[in-house]
């Protein structure tokens, strides 16, 4: 069952993901949080056994979670393709009236739950059981950076999945899900604030 739901996850994410892009234009907000609940909805009961929270498990992942964001604002002159998706996405969202709502209940509260759910709560687990605790980290980290990010930004994103997997091993699902959102969070917040 966790095979079919993880094979299922990655797709109906992507569907989800379309739905909401072909809404936002309307501002089917509404709608768009209605979708992404439909997925969400099976991919926690899957993983609720899971959903634990061990704060000691937080403090060496949310260290590294701000080493990483220091290494991104000192390489920032060099991340080209990330300013020009973020100016493309804010374009896009903008011409919603409450786009920063939509931004933030997707960005910020939503991504986190489903994605840990899907990389952690099921990939990770998934290899780690058939080919080894490394494997786990790496190939999960690499799933999430690519269905994240243009080419140049997969070093990036890679390195935030070993982050969120570490995050995870340690504090549990409820763990990374908090740092996922609050990088998240981070990210919102220069977005919104980043002149129009």
């Amino acid at each position: 069952m966790r095979l079919l739901l993880l094979a299922l996850a990655l797709p109906a994410m992507f569907i989800t993901l379309g739905v909401t892009i072909l809404l936002m234009p309307s501002c089917g907000f509404a709608a768009s949080l209605i979708t992404a609940y439909l997925v969400l909805t099976p991919l926690l009961y899957a993983v609720r056994n899971l959903l634990v929270l061990r704060p000691i498990g937080l403090v060496k992942p949310l260290a590294l979670l701000a080493a990483l964001w220091g290494v991104e604002m000192l390489l920032r002159p060099y991340l080209g393709q990330y300013d020009t998706l973020m100016r493309a996405l804010v374009e896009l969202l903008s011409t919603c009236a409450h786009w920063e709502t939509y931004f933030f209940a997707s960005s910020v509260l939503l991504a986190p739950i489903v994605e840990e759910a899907i990389f952690r709560g099921l990939l990770y687990q998934e290899i780690e059981k058939r080919l080894g605790r490394l494997a786990g980290y790496v190939g999960n980290s690499m799933a999430f950076a690519v269905v994240h990010g243009l080419p140049g930004l997969i070093p990036l994103y890679f390195a935030y999945g070993l982050v969120l997997t570490y995050a995870f091993r340690k504090g549990g699902l409820l763990s990374s899900m908090f740092l996922h959102g609050a990088n998240n969070l981070l990210a919102f917040l220069a977005i919104v604030q980043r002149p129009q």
